[in-house]
């Protein structure tokens, strides 16, 4: 199923275009802060977010990859990313997201992923969903409590592609 378009009260979340790669790379790719818990890094280079904008728009019809922009409808702005995509390891549906530093506090992860998980109820008819984040990002924790995520275990939550491994916590919302 192509990644739909998907609204919320503030936000538009819709799926990448090319002439985003700019945004993207001012908005989070090139902010060590916003990759320090995540599984990508950071970089210096426009050609590196090119190319990951190309990924995901290769992505763009995957049942099992499903990867939005979120823009703020005010402004049009694009301000992060959230996802939902099935986890090889785990064999299920992860939710996954990051805004950019100067939309941190803003209540937009929240409201963005609240969409997701009904599209995921009720059009991918999935009945679960995990997530994962690194203890020392407890704003993650956080979004995902609000979500409705419940607290399974503590993991290994590996960083920066490998370089950097944090104590973590794993959550499933039971849908």
């Amino acid at each position: 199923m192509k990644t739909p378009i998907l609204e919320t009260d503030r936000l538009i979340l819709r799926p990448f275009y090319m002439e985003d790669a700019q945004d993207v790379f001012e908005c989070w790719e090139s902010d060590p802060d916003v990759a320090k818990y995540m599984f990508w890094e950071s970089h210096n280079d426009i050609n590196k977010t090119i190319d990951w904008v190309r990924e995901e728009l290769s992505k763009i019809d995957a049942d099992d990859w499903y990867r939005w922009a979120i823009i703020l409808k005010e402004t049009g702005e694009l301000v992060g990313t959230g996802l939902i995509y099935v986890d090889k390891e785990y064999s299920k549906f992860e939710i996954a997201y990051n805004l950019g530093k100067k939309a941190w506090g803003s209540g937009y992860t929240v409201e963005a992923m609240l969409e997701v998980i009904k599209f995921a109820k009720e059009e991918l008819r999935v009945k679960e969903i995990m997530g994962r984040h690194a203890k020392e990002n407890a704003a993650s924790g956080i979004v995902l409590e609000k979500l409705g995520f419940k607290y399974i275990k503590d993991i290994p939550y590996e960083c920066n592609r490998g370089k950097n491994i944090y104590d973590g916590r794993e959550y499933i919302l039971e849908l």
